[in-house]
């Protein structure tokens, strides 16, 4: 793992640390027991702040973008999901691994191709594009008519499908925009 230290300073990390605290409070976490769609945006906003804290600070081998897959994809299943709802020692654990997620993704990114950036941010928006799908048809793996412990009724799911896409499509803006700005200017 290489550290470019010409980058290290104290204003890299402002950005990453406001999105972790925006989400990683006391209100924050008692308000994602009761909307599905605010815990859904809180897997946005940690991935993000994980991956912003070692993006371009840090370089490693984008081998390291599997295992942040993989444990993205983990906290997606159903049974875990809902086990992450519904107990505060799942959320901390939950949050946690969002947060690695992103570092580890962040490690392997930078080294990657433009192409190859763009490939996994469209398969990304791709998967949580089905994902939303899944929440706006009201499939009850995501409720309470599955797991009785989950937080949810199924009637949330359309809300959480809305906010996945407006998350989604604020991340589009945001990584096109970055992109367009390096090449013009």
């Amino acid at each position: 793992m290489e550290i470019d230290k010409k980058k290290l300073k104290i204003t890299h990390f402002i950005a990453p640390i406001i999105l972790l605290i925006a989400v990683l409070n006391p209100y924050v976490e008692t308000q994602e027991t009761l909307y599905q769609w605010l815990f859904m945006t809180a897997h946005y906003l940690l991935f993000i702040g994980g991956f912003l804290l070692s993006y371009k600070v840090l370089r490693s081998s984008p081998l390291w973008i599997i295992p942040s897959a993989i444990i993205i994809g983990f906290w997606h299943i159903p049974y875990f999901f809902a086990l992450a709802a519904a107990y505060p020692l799942f959320r901390g654990l939950n949050d946690i691994f969002f947060i690695l997620a992103g570092i580890l993704a962040g490690l392997g990114s930078y080294k990657l191709s433009l192409f190859s950036r763009f490939s996994l941010l469209i398969l990304w928006m791709t998967v949580d594009t089905i994902l939303s799908v899944v929440f706006l048809l009201q499939i009850p793996a995501y409720s309470n008519a599955v797991y009785t412990f989950s937080p949810y009724s199924l009637s949330q799911e359309i809300n959480t499908a809305i906010a996945m896409w407006v998350d989604m499509s604020a991340i589009i803006i945001y990584v096109f925009g970055k992109f367009l700005k390096e090449l013009l200017f």
